[in-house]
């Protein structure tokens, strides 16, 4: 935004106004108002070492009451080093009516390419008032991946499979077109209605194509229509100037028409939709601010010939206490339920390689979670800005992989079950310090976290990470720079635990009137391709793989962009971007 045009800086702890909608904090910016004017700002984005190129196109337009803005913008990758190597252990009871086998199958990438390109276009009408507000957004997002491509040599341990070279060929062209509308009114100090409608319409089309040379040939084609409608009207009460209500309704329906073609060929259909009700309480006094929500959810499910339904409660409760202007705490606790995947949920079953199939569960139920957190924030000066928090968080029944013997001719079969419990829990402390009158910014934030498993994939790890970020400001020039160390956990929802390496970043920057530009180098001691080391271990199936990509290779990366206005000033903020593409319900 044009700080010149900001007029006061308002912050708010629970405000009552129903445009934040029930939010525990807001700035609002009192901005300088104009007439009618517009202004349109350009940015690039080029990534050195790394072959990524981003531009795009932003434009706001403001008559009275009106406002229009329009977006646009182009990403473009290329990768030539992804990739995995890995070590894979198949227990077999009975392989191809050989009797019991375990074989080793060493992988290793000799040649990849990807090629990965997305375009968003995004135009808004928005009509703004004391009493109304009214958003209308059209949007078209495509991204289109016409190579992901992988030449692996491969080595078995056993003498029924003989050295090979395998190649996968994956493409993939998605696009939406999505319409999303908000309208706000606001009867009186009391009453305010607020809705929300969005409908998005959008087909995914992929194509694989692996082998093995003569020996094998497997080719997997999907091709998927997303229909998708969401429907939220909220009623905001002002009881009085501690009380206040929300009541919310909402739906959301999803259907998936999905043509599989290919070595596997099927047809399936989802219907997959919701309602929910509930109502959110808030009691703000001068040092206390307590509140919470009750609502209910009603899920069903058809997807083919399966059927299933439930309906399960959702809830939240908070409260922050502020003794003093330099003393916080708050607390909260939420209960509810999470839907798997569509893709999760397929009936289908598909072939991966020579050893290995997989399949969706169509009678995947939901997982419970819960949360619980406290966090203590001292503000002893204008210097110093210190807080101590914890959480514990708890997800019940998860979703997992789990891999048998079950597949055609006794192979491998990886599917989706409801196994086991996820435990997290986490300790950290943030402090903030500024120094030389504020421009040396100093922020470091440890933290020691706690998790742990039941189930297929029972497994119990600590460990403590740490963030530092040091920014400097010197008159039209900033330098901001970060670190992250290394981790080291079991995902939520998988028995793999993974390794990441640490990760840094120094950004220089400049700004003067309408130009901004960011010169940054990332990871710039960093020359391997791997992004990752992952392990699984199960009862008929392990791998030690390393995965590479360009997500933690070193590169340099050039922004620039340039903002000039036309006609009179207009607010800089609530700008609109791009949607991205429909969710998908094809198998993975």
């Amino acid at each position: 935004m044009k700080t010149q045009d900001v007029k006061k800086v308002e912050y708010y702890l629970h405000p009552t106004d129903p445009r934040f909608q029930g939010a525990h904090y807001a700035i609002n910016f009192i901005m300088q108002k104009y007439e009618w004017g517009g202004y349109t700002k350009m940015t690039a984005n080029k990534w050195f070492g790394v072959n990524r190129t981003e531009g795009e196109v932003y434009s706001k337009m403001a008559y009275k009451s009106m406002i229009f803005d329009m977006y646009a913008d182009e990403i473009y990758l290329t990768n030539r080093h992804s990739g995995l190597s890995s070590t894979e252990m198949f227990r077999f009871e009975d392989l191809y009516g050989a009797g019991p086998q375990t074989i080793e199958r060493t992988s290793n990438t000799n040649s990849s390419l990807n090629r990965n390109n997305s375009n968003d276009f995004t135009f808004r009408a928005l009509y703004n008032s004391e009493k109304a507000r009214i958003s209308n957004r059209l949007a078209y997002s495509l991204t289109n991946v016409p190579h992901n491509d992988a030449v692996n040599s491969l080595v078995y341990s056993s003498d029924l499979f003989s050295p090979a070279t395998a190649t996968s060929l994956t493409s993939n062209h998605n696009y939406a077109l999505s319409y999303n509308g908000n309208f706000f009114f606001n009867f009186s100090q009391k009453f305010s209605l607020e809705a929300e409608a969005a409908y998005t319409y959008g087909e995914n089309k992929s194509n694989s194509l692996y082998t093995t040379g003569e020996s094998l040939s497997i080719t997997n084609n999907a091709l998927e229509d997303v229909h998708n409608f969401q429907l939220n009207p909220r009623l905001y009460w002002q009881l009085n100037d501690k009380n206040s209500f929300i009541f919310y309704l909402a739906t959301s329906q999803n259907w998936n028409f999905i043509d599989y073609s290919g070595s596997s060929p099927s047809h399936q259909n989802y219907n997959v939709g919701g309602y929910l009700a509930g109502v959110h309480y808030d009691l703000s006094l001068e040092k206390w601010n307590i509140g919470g929500e009750f609502g209910w959810v009603w899920e069903r499910n058809h997807i083919s010939n399966s059927h299933m339904s439930s309906n399960f409660p959702q809830t939240n409760a908070y409260a922050t206490f502020s003794p003093t202007d330099h003393h916080q705490f708050e607390a909260n606790w939420r209960y509810g339920k999470d839907v798997p995947d569509a893709s999760q949920k397929s009936p289908n079953m598909l072939q991966q390689d020579e050893l290995m199939w997989y399949q969706g569960t169509p009678t995947l139920a939901d997982y419970s979670y819960q949360n619980a957190g406290l966090t203590y924030t001292w503000l002893p000066n204008n210097k110093w800005q210190l807080s101590a928090d914890g959480y514990i968080y708890m997800l019940g029944n998860r979703c997992v992989t789990i891999y048998s013997p079950t597949a055609p001719e006794g192979t491998m079969l990886r599917r989706y079950v409801n196994d086991g419990d996820y435990r997290s829990g986490m300790l950290g402390i943030s402090a903030t310090g500024k120094f030389f009158g504020g421009k040396l910014v100093a922020k470091l934030r440890p933290q020691y976290w706690l998790r742990k498993t039941t189930g297929a994939y029972a497994n119990t790890r600590n460990e403590i990470t740490c963030t530092a970020q040091l920014t400097y400001y010197f008159g039209k020039f900033s330098l901001w720079g970060w670190y992250m160390t290394p981790s080291h956990y079991q995902e939520e929802q998988s028995g793999i635990v993974e390794r990441t390496p640490a990760k840094y970043q120094i950004q220089l920057g400049w700004s003067n009137k309408g130009w901004n530009i960011r010169a940054g180098v990332y990871n710039f001691l960093r020359t391997s391709w791997e992004s990752s080391h992952q392990t699984l271990t199960s009862k008929y199936y392990s791998f030690d793989r390393k995965e590479f990509s360009t997500a933690q290779h070193w590169r340099i990366t050039l922004a620039v962009s340039y903002t000039f206005g036309y006609g009179k000033k207009v607010d800089h903020y609530d700008e609109v971007s791009g949607t991205g593409t429909a969710s998908s319900a094809i198998l993975k």
